[in-house]
């Protein structure tokens, strides 16, 4: 008898539990046996969704794992910038203000902290890389096209940061293709001919050429020594930065389109090979190599003894820095095209398409936090982290959030 009322007393229980979905989803539909909802019953639900999506996002941390970094705070959003005209080609910042270019040629600069529009300029042809952000100027190179859709060259201006007018442009046989790296008063550039340029930042002129046997995609590192680059010939070149002659070239099997990186002994970049390299810095010889499962077109960054490495089959690898073995490896939902974000012992992914961020202990892998977008928000292009600020470019525009604190001991409040 007792057996029986146990079994009983187990499916009534195994009831509500299958029950409780249901239970909850009627309740939390508006529409369901009531009348439609009104436009401000709406954006007040949906306000009151983003809220609940936030502070579930403060208990994602991972088997109790803790970090120390600004990366492992709750991210709120501060603001949003929404436009139909959504690209591809990440945004640049700079202590008050970003840099957003737009589909069909147009940038607007906007207010870091308000998001207010402070000027709009369309200097005409198509933005095909990051805005450079200088002391007084930005640079910015674009496409010129036929009204057919025909290539025509390509073109470098320079625009007033406070203003947005043109201070002087220069026009190229063929267009950029890389982002361009700006240092001194000097700025590097790939191109489409499969030359990397060295460009007078004063004026665009041509101040040397590096030809190689493919274009030229990923962005220069530029070092006190040296210039390192790849190009889609599968070859990494280190050039001297002020006659732009060849220092040592190693070649490997797959493009390379990510910007390597560098420290006292070696250079590090990724191939499309799938394949991870470490060469000597002085020569350019293979120190050792790490097989991932796809391509890898992000760069890799460098923290501790080991090196992040984003790779198209999803994973995220921690790799020793001096042998190339693996430390830990972290599969995420979408490929990974940018680089890792690291700021203390932490580090952020943003995988291309996906509509989340996740943050994970340099150490072990391990997640410390995840900030979710709103539905239909995917993230287009790299995103950007300082001053406790995250930048994320949408298919639907920019989205703005800010790392915050909790105030000690400070008392709930309502808003009325």
């Amino acid at each position: 008898m007792r057996r029986k009322f146990n079994d009983r007393s187990k499916l009534k229980a195994l009831a509500i539990i299958l029950l409780l979905p249901i239970l909850s989803l009627a309740q939390s539909n508006p529409k369901s046996g009531s009348a439609p909802q009104t436009k401000q019953e709406r954006k007040a639900q949906a306000k009151q969704d983003r809220i609940v999506r936030e502070e579930q996002a403060v208990a994602v941390a991972e088997a109790g794992a803790t970090s120390t970094s600004r990366l492992a705070l709750p991210f709120k959003r501060a603001w949003l910038y929404l436009t139909d005209e959504a690209s591809t080609v990440p945004p640049s910042t700079d202590a008050t203000r970003i840099y957003l270019p737009l589909t069909g040629g147009r940038i607007v600069c906007l207010d870091r902290e308000t998001g207010s529009l402070l000027w709009s300029s369309e200097p005409g042809g198509m933005i095909v890389s990051s805005i450079a952000v200088g002391k007084n100027s930005i640079f910015l190179a674009t496409r010129k096209v036929t009204d057919s859709g025909m290539e025509e060259g390509g073109t470098l201006r320079a625009l007033d940061k406070a203003t947005g007018l043109t201070l002087w442009l220069k026009d190229y046989t063929r267009p950029f293709t890389s982002p361009l790296a700006l240092a001194d008063d000097r700025i590097y550039a790939g191109s489409a001919d499969g030359s990397l340029y060295a460009l007078d930042s004063k004026n665009g002129g041509v101040i040397w050429t590096v030809e190689t046997q493919g274009v030229v995609e990923g962005r220069s590192l530029v070092t006190d020594n040296a210039i390192y680059f790849g190009s889609d010939d599968g070859a990494l070149r280190a050039i001297e930065r002020a006659s732009g002659k060849v220092i040592w070239k190693h070649q490997a099997s797959g493009k390379i389109v990510g910007q390597p990186s560098s420290d006292e002994h070696a250079v590090y970049f990724g191939g499309g090979d799938g394949y991870f390299y470490s060469v000597d810095i002085a020569t350019g010889k293979l120190r050792w190599r790490a097989r991932t499962g796809a391509a890898i077109e992000a760069s890799p960054v460098l923290t501790g003894d080991r090196v992040l490495v984003a790779s198209f089959d999803n994973f995220v690898y921690a790799l020793s820095r001096a042998t190339g073995g693996r430390i830990w490896k972290r599969r995420l939902e979408n490929r990974i095209t940018s680089a890792p974000l690291i700021e203390g012992d932490a580090s952020l992914v943003a995988p291309l398409r996906g509509d989340y961020v996740a943050v994970f202990l340099n150490s072990d892998g391990r997640r410390v936090n995840l900030y979710q977008l709103d539905k239909e928000f995917e993230i287009v292009a790299d995103p950007i982290f300082s001053n406790e600020t995250l930048v994320l470019a949408t298919n639907k525009g920019l989205v703005v959030a800010t790392a915050t604190r909790p105030a000690a001991n400070a008392p709930s409040a309502v808003k009325k």
